[in-house]
């Protein structure tokens, strides 16, 4: 496979995290910060969606991330510096901030 296709794949797939990333935001603002958040059983059935859809997110993000960066050849110990490391670097942290954002879900849950 050549570079631009990967590119071009690595592309679509960060298109299909921030549409799943989308989805989650409009079902936490619609379970936890609307009147539908005081009826438990709503409440409840709203976080277990937000949080396997968030589950997914972050194990597709790695996934692609991780996949992108061994058909790249990228090696981080190298001195050049090029935008692809900076993207690579971002969708680990965007991942870290995932992580956070479920724990805080989790935290308001007990």
């Amino acid at each position: 496979m050549n570079s631009s296709t990967t590119i071009v794949e690595y592309a679509k797939s960060t298109q299909n995290v921030f549409m799943c990333l989308a989805i989650a935001t409009f079902l936490i603002i619609l379970f936890m910060m609307s009147p539908l958040k005081s009826f438990m059983l709503s409440s409840i059935i709203g976080k277990i969606i937000i949080l396997t859809l968030l589950g997914y997110t972050i194990f597709y993000n790695l996934k692609v991330t991780h996949n992108f960066s061994n058909q790249i050849n990228i090696k981080f110990t190298s001195g050049d510096w090029n935008p692809v490391k900076t993207n690579i670097i971002c969708s680990y942290i965007f991942t870290i901030f995932l992580l956070m954002l479920v724990v805080a879900i989790i935290r308001t849950s007990i």
